[in-house]
């Protein structure tokens, strides 16, 4: 008979208010947040998605929508603490689809494109899951 044996790497013993990292969620005493290796996936998924040597065309917003409503599936739950987050994430995300608009990287340049126009192009936003 097999006996069950707590993996040293894995097992964390901490007290409440420091938080621990559980399921791709940040868990503390009053906040439940992703946490940060998520988050830094989620930026991978987008970036390989939103390449500055391909066009800005339906067919990215399409992946990309796939994509946003995955992840907001996931941790905008109703236990969650998330929206500043997503915010923040929003914003990135319409960056990284100026920055393949007009092929730049500088931050004060790409305001070219405003979000009302993003939003035309139907591009999901993590922050309207919180709501």
């Amino acid at each position: 008979m097999a006996c069950l044996v707590a993996s040293p790497e894995k097992t964390l013993v901490t007290l409440f208010r420091k938080g621990f990292d559980f399921l791709g969620f940040h868990i503390a005493m009053q906040t439940v947040s992703v946490r940060q290796k998520s988050v830094e996936k989620f930026k991978d998924k987008i970036r390989f998605l939103t390449k500055r040597s391909h066009n800005l065309d339906q067919e990215v917003i399409g992946r990309l929508n796939r994509v946003i409503t995955g992840y907001a599936n996931y941790f905008a739950t109703p236990f969650s603490t998330v929206k500043d987050q997503f915010h923040l994430l929003d914003a990135w995300t319409r960056l990284r689809l100026r920055c393949m608009k007009y092929k730049r990287i500088n931050r004060g340049d790409n305001r070219r494109l405003p979000n009302k126009n993003i939003a035309r192009m139907s591009l999901v936003s993590l922050y309207s899951f919180t709501q």
